[in-house]
């Protein structure tokens, strides 16, 4: 390689050309962490903003109010602190931070207690399932602020840090956590926030040490490896979770994709039509849930169609498929209409509908607990159709019903069967009905007169 190329690769990859005087750089990063009257209205109105926006799921607030954060000054002090060993800035930083920390989760848990709005958005569940990916960003969140704020020039960098390694929005997640009483909010936010805290302040001490910025001190060997061996100690501590998190969510991911192409493949490349999924994952039983617009399929099909999970890579994996339309809640068979933009398919899935209500409404066990209010001697009952004569038409059919009574107690006498089957006949919308009654009504005295 020829001599000018390689300056201009040293000069690429060398942080110190164009960094600002040393001492200035600790100078300015000390400023940015100190704690002011002014430094807390910002944090207060940027935690109100950043509480209205993830309570509104509207990413713009949001991040106008992540750009406003005061959060990130005191992170990068103590990571600076750490280069230079200037434990009294790192007392102070930290006191600083616990303070910031402190006020913003309050603010927040005052804003959801009030808020009308109590339900969780998807900004909010956002910051419930921290990750390596999260430290990752973190670590080069971390390293480009640092790196701007060393710079002799003006740089926009620290502003795009705030956005991405997102400080602010965990902290106002957390009271969303106390204010609603949710522990799994509090837990999974609080620990981003430590990842975004830890690690920023990690690369900020890696470019530190990078600029030889002056020491305040020079500690011994020993006492640099007890400070290595504390900083080994919370990487460790801190990413040992998020990497089994990180696999889970990887893991999950994978399960998701492979679900996708199973539906297409087995149901929609053949022309069913779904109106309702759900998928529900595990690690040992994960479960698919679906229903269709009209189909209805034999146990043999079903078992067909569970065969197949295997060749998508759905192990531990059942197939649910909710054969009647009525077995959806409303809110879920609302859902899947609005989901549905052809007319006819609505119109479809309407009397599909219908038909699911009606059959449910002369089902034998719905009969049998209405039978049942009226009677407690009834037991069971089965509804059926017989078709005599040549022709199997409809004037040949006749509705055949057995009412089972308690043995135990006194039979039904001729007058109350006969009451059962006038009820029968208004209830199934039917006047051709075949009654038989096990144990046989008793025939009442007046009866036996006549």
């Amino acid at each position: 390689m020829t001599k000018p190329f390689r300056q201009f690769f040293k000069q690429l990859l060398d942080l110190r050309e164009g960094a600002e005087e040393r001492r200035t750089i600790i100078e300015n990063v000390k400023d940015d962490s100190d704690f002011s009257s002014a430094r807390f209205w910002v944090l207060v109105f940027a935690i109100g903003a950043c509480s209205v926006g993830l309570n509104i799921n509207s990413i713009p607030v949001i991040i106008g109010a992540m750009l406003i954060s005061p959060l990130m000054g005191p992170i990068v002090s103590m990571g600076m602190s750490l280069a230079i060993y200037d434990w009294g800035l790192m007392r102070r930083s930290f006191k600083n931070l616990l303070l910031l920390t402190a006020i913003s989760i309050c603010i927040s848990t005052l804003y959801f207690a009030i808020s009308p709005i109590s339900n969780a958005q998807s900004e909010l569940l956002a910051r419930t399932s921290p990750t390596i990916f999260d430290v990752l960003i973190a670590i080069f969140g971390g390293l480009a602020g640092f790196i701007g704020l060393s710079r002799a020039k003006h740089s926009n960098i620290v502003p795009g840090v705030a956005i991405a390694t997102a400080i602010m929005p965990p902290l106002c997640t957390v009271g969303y956590g106390i204010a609603t009483m949710q522990l799994n909010f509090i837990y999974g936010a609080f620990y981003l926030y430590l990842i975004n805290c830890i690690f920023i302040c990690l690369s900020a001490l890696v470019v530190g040490r990078y600029l030889k910025l002056p020491k305040r001190e020079y500690p011994d060997e020993a006492h640099k490896k007890r400070v290595n061996r504390f900083i080994t100690a919370i990487i460790v501590i801190i990413t040992t979770p998020a990497i089994y998190l990180a696999y889970t969510f990887v893991d999950q991911n994978n399960f998701n994709h492979n679900v996708d192409q199973y539906i297409t493949s087995v149901f929609e490349d053949e022309g069913y039509v779904i109106i309702y999924r759900d998928v529900t994952y595990s690690r040992t039983n994960s479960v698919i849930e679906i229903a269709f617009l009209s189909q209805r399929f034999t146990p043999e099909q079903i078992r067909a169609f569970e065969a197949r999970l295997p060749d998508f890579g759905l192990i531990n994996t059942s197939l649910n498929i909710r054969q009647n339309s009525f077995a959806l809640t409303e809110e879920e068979w609302k859902a899947a209409l609005a989901e549905i933009r052809s007319d006819d398919e609505k119109v479809t899935a309407l009397e599909a509908r219908l038909e699911a209500e009606q059959a449910s409404f002369t089902s034998p066990s719905r009969v049998l607990n209405e039978a049942k209010a009226i009677d407690a001697r009834v037991q069971n009952i089965a509804v059926g159709a017989i078709t005599y004569g040549a022709d199997a038409d409809q004037n040949n059919t006749q509705t055949v019903v057995l009412l089972y009574t308690d043995e135990n107690t006194t039979p039904l006498s001729d007058s109350e069967a006969d009451g059962f089957k006038l009820w029968l006949e208004s209830r199934l919308e039917t006047d051709n009905i075949m009654l038989i009654v096990s144990p046989e009504p008793l025939v009442t005295l007046e009866e036996d007169t006549q």
